[in-house]
């Protein structure tokens, strides 16, 4: 993928719920096998340990790590030939308690593979208070879009599910 800036920015004047791009990322599950998840980036960080410190952190904790929350890929483009886009959704764990959360984790900056647009499925109308700057939080289900440049036409060309 070429170069690009990864953001996640907690709410703010300008973004009253954050500004937390999306991401395609290589996950390796309990198994070994990798599959390619689509991601929102709500937080980055890399562990520090103090100078004055004789510990050694692992190789693995010395790149930056990402906190995501998931998306699931619930339609693929021959669903909607008129559109010719994916479809995802968030994906969401259920405690003992009944209460629903976002289903996230943490993986490395370097398994994230391409910046990835999405774009509400907004049903037949659209709520006037919802812009730009909210929709990724106020909505469950989008296409990714596939069209926002070349590389991601090309990406996006290949079967994820």
């Amino acid at each position: 993928m070429p170069s690009r800036v990864i953001q996640s920015y907690p709410p703010s004047d300008l973004f009253p719920l954050g500004n937390c791009d999306t991401v395609l990322v290589d996950v390796t599950s309990d198994d070994g096998q990798i599959s390619t998840r689509v991601a929102q980036v709500r937080l980055i960080f890399q562990p520090k340990v103090p100078r004055a410190s004789n510990l050694v952190l692992p190789t693995y904790l010395s790149s930056p790590l990402l906190y995501i929350q998931y998306f699931d890929f619930v339609a693929n483009p021959n669903d909607r030939p008129e559109l010719a886009m994916w479809t995802v959704e968030r994906s969401y764990v259920v405690d003992q308690h009944g209460k629903r959360y976002r289903r996230g984790g943490v993986v490395l900056l370097t398994d994230v593979t391409h910046a990835v647009e999405l774009i509400p499925e907004y049903g037949e109308k659209v709520n006037k208070d919802i812009s730009a700057t909210t929709c990724l939080e106020s909505y469950d289900r989008f296409f990714l879009n596939n069209f926002a440049d070349k590389e991601s036409y090309h990406t996006f060309s290949t079967e994820f599910a």
